[in-house]
C-alpha cells in the first residue's frame, strides 16, 4: 500500500481530527501504476513456482506416509517371524529334552536299573551333571567289574597239570569223622 504525502495538505498538522479525516478522503491518490510485462511474467513464474513446490511438498508427504506404512508391514512381518522362531525354539528345546532323557534313560538302563527307576533318574539328571555322572559310574562299573573278576579267580581252586590234588591229612580225618557221624 502507497504511503500518503501529507506535507500536500496545507495545514494537516493543526487540523483537529475530523478535519484530517475529511481531508484525507478528498485527497486524490494515483492508483498503482500497471505492471509492466516483466512484472506479469515474473508473477506468472512466481505463481507456476509455488505451484511446482506444493505439489512435491503433497508427493513427498504421500511418499513418506506409503513408506511408513510399508515400514509399518516391515515391523509386523519381522514381529512375526520373530514369534515363529521362538515357538519352534521352545519346540526344539523341548524336543532335545526329551531326547537327552531317552539317552539316560537307555545309558541307566544298561547299567542294571530298572526300566521305571531309569526313567525317573533320567528326569532328574540335569543336562550338564549327566555327562559327569556317567563318566564316573563308568569308571566306577569298570572297576566294581574288575573286583568281582579279581574276587572270582581267588575262590577258583588252584591249577594243576592235569593230576587231581591229593586230599591233605585233616581234610581226610573230616571226611572219615563226618562219615562216622562225629562232629567235625
Amino acid at each position: 500500500m502507497a504511503k500518503i504525502d501529507t506535507t500536500k495538505i496545507e495545514g494537516f498538522d493543526g487540523m483537529s481530527d475530523a478535519d484530517k479525516l475529511t481531508a484525507l478522503l478528498g485527497l486524490d491518490i494515483p492508483d498503482a501504476p500497471a505492471p509492466t510485462e516483466n512484472e506479469s511474467k515474473l508473477k506468472a513464474l512466481l505463481s507456476k513456482a509455488n505451484t511446482e513446490a506444493a505439489n512435491y511438498k503433497r508427493q513427498m508427504l504421500e511418499k513418506d506416509e506409503a513408506l511408513k506404512a510399508k515400514m509399518t508391514e516391515a515391523e509386523k512381518a519381522e514381529a512375526e517371524r520373530a514369534e515363529r522362531d521362538k515357538a519352534i525354539q521352545e519346540k526344539l528345546t523341548a524336543y532335545e529334552a526329551k531326547e537327552r532323557t531317552a539317552t539316560y534313560t537307555a545309558k541307566l538302563m544298561a547299567s542294571g536299573f530298572s526300566a521305571e527307576a531309569a526313567a525317573k533318574m533320567a528326569a532328574g539328571l540335569p543336562e550338564g551333571v549327566a555327562d559327569d555322572f556317567f563318566t564316573e559310574q563308568g569308571a566306577y562299573m569298570a572297576e566294581v567289574k574288575k573286583a568281582m573278576a579279581s574276587e572270582a579267580l581267588n575262590k577258583q581252586p588252584g591249577l594243576s597239570n592235569g593230576t587231581p590234588p591229593k586230599p591233605s591229612a585233616d581234610a581226610d580225618l573230616a571226611a572219615a569223622r563226618r562219615a562216622a557221624g562225629l562232629p567235625v
